[in-house]
């Protein structure tokens, strides 16, 4: 019984361990910082604001110089699903269900543009060794691809991505996160 039960337990230590793809948007604690380099000498901070009407609020700011601009805001569900962004003039694009970006799998969204347009999106998401990655089609098929590597929050520690329309590909890599 002995054997088997060491046995057991042996077969199960070595298996490999995955983290779950999710973004634990609540260690983001209000005041809390992710920054990331575009690979353009570009810079983004991401900034914590805490929980409105159940979601999570993060404010962005690029940066190229000294003095950041503010991008706009996006809103998260508990897994790091972006649900809303708003820009810095105001304009809001919705996501329904979710944005699918944390959702291993296949699953399909709709993106409602601030003009009212509706688009929708199909997106493809498999774990890696190191986090994820995702190949997504909207109304003219492929749209992008892309990988990111994640820590043990589910944030981005490095990436690329790559948008099959303009045929531009990106690199990106997190310069620092500090939770508050």
């Amino acid at each position: 019984m002995r054997a088997i039960l060491l046995s057991a337990i042996l077969t199960l230590a070595s298996a490999p361990l995955h983290a779950d793809i999710a973004f634990q948007a609540a260690r983001m604690t209000p005041g809390s910082l992710m920054v990331i380099e575009d690979g353009h000498g570009a810079f983004q901070s991401h900034v914590a604001r805490g929980q409105q009407d159940g979601l999570f609020r993060f404010d962005t700011y690029e940066s190229k110089g000294k003095r950041p601009v503010f991008l706009g805001s996006y809103y998260t569900n508990d897994r790091g699903e972006v649900v809303r962004e708003v820009t810095a003039e105001g304009l809001i694009t919705r996501f329904e269900p979710y944005r699918c970006a944390r959702t291993m799998g296949r699953c399909a969204y709709v993106i409602i543009h601030s003009d009212g347009f509706r688009e929708i999106r199909q997106r493809v998401t498999r774990e890696t060794a190191l986090g994820l990655a995702w190949k997504e089609w909207g109304l003219d098929g492929l749209v992008s691809t892309g990988a990111l590597e994640l820590d043990q929050l589910g944030a981005a520690m490095k990436g690329w991505a790559r948008d099959h329309q303009s045929g531009v590909k990106t690199r990106s890599r997190r310069i620092l996160l500090a939770l508050n």
